[in-house]
């Protein structure tokens, strides 16, 4: 037998030899709150000892990550790259721990939640509320605003609204979207108004009834349309209100204002209460979907699945209202 022997490789130490975890945490955080002095509060700990870590880290890559100046740090090019893997590869590591801690019942930690306005108002907030009830040791901080820009970076966990992203690479990039459910519209008035004017048979009536006009709505605020009977019906309408907030909306419509369109979900109360009454039967036309975003990893934490579950659910019983209700 002739044994034919392979020189083992010629391993060399690496720039990645020598890395310490404890330094690229400190890096990141530094990074997220834009100063050493806010980062080393957190840490109870000094600047000093924060810019010793960095210092360590940027060592051991033989690069320079941070340009440093008297009250703020600002990311050299090769630090940006470097930050962006550091966040995935932290949450890869909490996501991790999370599942691997999670095997029981028990949830912990904090929940970042962000949420753009009409979802996050009339949906996400009643989910959260929802959550922290049945999962009280966990913490949630949720926020609210139309601005979801660089959101991941600054440590959220997952975005939840109907915004179309995919012309903004810089959130997309990295992200999983995942589809919660369709959002179903209702065409609704308050009895006031109602008492005033001739309630519409026809949908094509709306064209002649003061309409509270949504802007923001897709693709066109003015442009409503319904499938009624099999058949699609489409009117533009006109109105002496008109909001960017569909909170506004709902308020003007409850006062007696005019003929809103609005997501069931946001209305939905009302239209049990009476205080606004559904003008048509038929189905409303909308494209809309509720979705949340959050990093791309191998492991949800279990504390995301749990919110995402309420919110599923959520986001159905209001569908199923709808069609009840219809």
């Amino acid at each position: 037998m002739t044994m034919v022997m392979t020189q083992a490789p010629n391993i060399t130490r690496s720039s990645f030899d020598g890395l310490d975890l404890n330094d690229i945490v400190i890096f990141s955080r530094v990074v997220q709150h834009g100063s050493f002095t806010t980062a080393a509060k957190l840490f109870g700990k000094s600047p000093s000892y924060m810019s010793k870590h960095i210092t360590q880290l940027e060592n051991a890559l033989s690069l320079t990550l941070l340009h440093r100046s008297t009250h703020h740090v600002f990311l050299t090019d090769a630090g940006s790259v470097f930050f962006d893997h550091c966040v995935r590869i932290l949450k890869e590591l909490e996501a991790a721990k999370a599942d691997a801690v999670g095997l029981s019942d028990d949830l912990a930690g904090t929940l970042r939640v962000h949420s753009t306005p009409g979802v996050g108002q009339a949906l996400v907030s009643p989910a959260i509320v929802d959550f922290i009830a049945e999962y009280p040791s966990v913490t949630v901080d949720l926020t609210i605003s139309a601005n979801s820009a660089s959101l991941m970076e600054r440590g959220v966990d997952v975005v939840v609204g109907s915004r179309n992203f995919d012309d903004d690479e810089s959130f997309h990039s990295g992200l999983f979207e995942r589809k919660l459910g369709p959002a179903p519209y209702v065409i609704c008035a308050a009895p006031a108004y109602l008492e005033r004017h001739p309630r519409p048979e026809d949908f094509r009536d709306l064209a002649q009834h003061n309409c509270l006009i949504h802007t923001t709505q897709k693709p066109n605020p003015r442009h409503w349309a319904a499938r009624i009977d099999g058949e699609e019906i489409a009117v533009r309408v006109e109105g002496t209100f008109h909001s960017n907030l569909e909170s506004t909306i709902l308020l003007a419509a409850i006062r007696g204002s005019g003929v809103a369109r609005l997501p069931f979900y946001s209305v939905m109360n009302e239209l049990r209460s009476g205080s606004l009454i559904s003008l048509f039967a038929g189905e409303i036309v909308s494209h809309r979907v509720i979705k949340a975003f959050y990093p791309r990893s191998r492991f949800v934490p279990k504390k995301l699945r749990a919110f995402l579950a309420i919110l599923e659910t959520r986001l159905a019983e209001s569908v199923h209202g709808k069609d009840s209700a219809s």
